[in-house]
């Protein structure tokens, strides 16, 4: 267990997101990989697309559950959100073989924000994304426009196909300054709410998988589910 570097903290501020590597080793991302195989024919959510899980830490698995508010992960996250930490929302995400659906060119922060809460800083938000397998450019890595974050919240229209359906009308800026996240399963990738990012299909055999759990401040009341927010680290 270890908290971000100095480096790492400067990365995070100045790109919006910074890779940490290891933080599930091989053993770990087998055992929740077959959880997940166990739990996704039982999940009964016709809202959520083929292979996800949305609320993943309400589910019925003690795996997924603590992996939400694992003192690994929390000690990553207490180095760029604070004081205290609260969950917001988690998720699996899946990208299934030989599928065409992209998560569009987004922000979450543009799902999160309902215009109540109009001195929001850009760090009072953030999520960690985990994959269960290596993801690469043939199978839906994770793209991401470094230092997009900084410009706050952008302009979007819904669109009717994929996923993250709020689409940044500058996706084509984003284009042409993204780069993808080559990391390996296990690793953490940790960004702000506010970082343009997306993935494409999958052109493989294989499912790709990956845990996306977000945070927030303790002080913020509700969690994405309009609940109270469990507060997993209190303020100091």
């Amino acid at each position: 267990m270890r908290s971000l570097t100095a480096t790492e903290r400067q990365t995070y501020s100045e790109q919006g997101y910074v890779v940490v590597p290891g933080v599930l080793d091989a053993e770990e991302v087998f055992r929740i990989d077959a959880e997940v195989d166990r739990m996704v024919p039982r999940v009964p959510d016709a809202s959520a697309p083929d292979g996800w899980i949305f609320a993943l830490h309400r589910k019925e698995s003690a795996l997924c559950t603590a992996l939400a508010s694992d003192d690994r992960v929390l000690a990553l996250v207490e180095g760029v959100v604070g004081p205290g930490v609260s969950l917001h929302s988690s998720k699996l995400v899946a990208k299934m073989p030989h599928s065409d659906e992209v998560c569009h060119w987004h922000q979450d922060e543009g799902f999160y924000f309902d215009g109540s809460e109009p001195d929001m800083r850009s760090d009072v938000r953030m999520s960690i994304w985990i994959p269960l397998q290596d993801p690469t450019e043939a199978n839906g890595c994770l793209w991401v426009v470094p230092g997009s974050h900084r410009a706050g919240i952008e302009r979007y229209r819904t669109v009717g196909d994929g996923h993250c359906r709020r689409r940044l009308l500058r996706s084509d800026h984003a284009d042409a300054h993204a780069v993808p996240l080559r990391i390996k399963a296990g690793d953490a990738v940790l960004f702000s709410a506010y970082l343009w990012h997306q993935s494409r299909g999958n052109r493989t055999d294989r499912v790709r998988r990956a845990f996306i759990v977000s945070y927030q401040e303790a002080a913020i009341p509700r969690d994405a589910y309009g609940n109270p927010a469990p507060i997993l680290r209190e303020a100091s």
